[in-house]
């Protein structure tokens, strides 16, 4: 089946669950939310609908050859997962967090961003997303994320726990058109975009083909469409989770691209190149894909 709206963007945790690792650590960190962490997720692990969101990348990345191999795998990265979620509450909750990033990163993006045509951010549903988007503050001028927020989400953003204003502004991609007009505008004022391109919100003309793990993926193409009409450069960017309170900044690479016309096929090369680097990511950190569903699968190429 398709991944619909109600299960896209929303956490597995009851409200009350959420609360409880929110209340661990606020009376004693991380260090005492991450100990639960480790019961918390081993039971998830345990049901076989939570095992069957990863199994298709388990398999590709790991190619287990026992139940307990598999489940040592999906542990793992379910383990990993929910720390970066515990990080991402604690930067809302105590107001820390650490960074490891170059000046030559940041001065790249604040470099690129000064050409006036607007920033294209571009990563994946690897490592610490979540976080990285709340700490943009080394770019000028206004930030758009790109982000479908379930209504029915239990989890809280980091600027909900704090009670302030995020740093930033969503675009709906189930809104009209999928956010394309509110991104065009928003680059030709030369604002930031953020976005991800491992996954397509949507109809299935909005994807386009290309190779990821040994197989055939269904992605975005707007986001090098819309680079190609308002000469924005893109940052393929990732943040792998290091450690308690700590990630990386990692850009992988930087797309000029060219205008090419209207036809999506234009731009494969451009989403292949994309996905490549995802896959090195995958390689150097293969406990840190939380794309919870089968990209390999013809049913679940588009989500809607």
């Amino acid at each position: 089946m398709q991944n619909s709206k109600e299960q896209m963007g929303r956490s597995l945790a009851s409200k009350w669950k959420h609360l409880f690792i929110y209340g661990l650590i606020f009376l004693g960190g991380r260090g005492l939310a991450y100990l639960f962490l480790y019961p918390l997720v081993f039971i998830y692990t345990m049901f076989p609908t939570v095992r069957n969101k990863s199994h298709a990348y388990i398999e590709r990345c790991f190619s287990p050859t026992s139940t307990w191999s598999f489940f040592k795998h999906t542990y793992r990265l379910n383990l990993t997962f929910a720390r970066t979620l515990v990080d991402r509450a604690a930067l809302g909750i105590l107001g820390t967090v650490s960074v490891s990033s170059t000046e030559k990163e940041r001065s790249l993006c604040r470099d690129l961003l000064a050409e006036k045509k607007g920033l294209i951010l571009l990563s994946a549903h690897v490592g610490c997303w979540q976080l990285a988007v709340n700490l943009m503050e080394f770019l000028p001028g206004k930030k758009h994320v790109l982000y479908y927020r379930n209504p029915h989400d239990n989890d809280k953003t980091v600027a909900e726990h704090g009670k302030r204003t995020a740093p930033f502004d969503f675009i709906n991609p189930a809104g009209p058109l999928g956010g394309v007009v509110e991104m065009m505008s928003a680059l030709q004022r030369g604002e930031v975009i953020c976005g991800m391109g491992d996954r397509v919100f949507g109809e299935e003309k909005n994807a386009v083909s290309v190779q990821f793990l040994g197989g055939t993926v269904r992605v975005p193409y707007s986001f090098y469409r819309l680079a190609a009409a308002t000469g924005a450069p893109i940052v393929i960017m990732f943040f792998p989770w290091l450690k308690r309170g700590k990630f990386a900044s990692h850009t992988a690479k930087v797309l000029r691209v060219n205008d090419r016309g209207a036809g999506k096929e234009n731009y494969v090369s451009f989403a292949q190149q994309f996905m490549d680097e995802l896959a090195a990511f995958c390689i150097q950190y293969p406990y840190q894909f939380f794309n919870y569903f089968d990209l390999w699968s013809d049913v679940n190429a588009t989500n809607h």
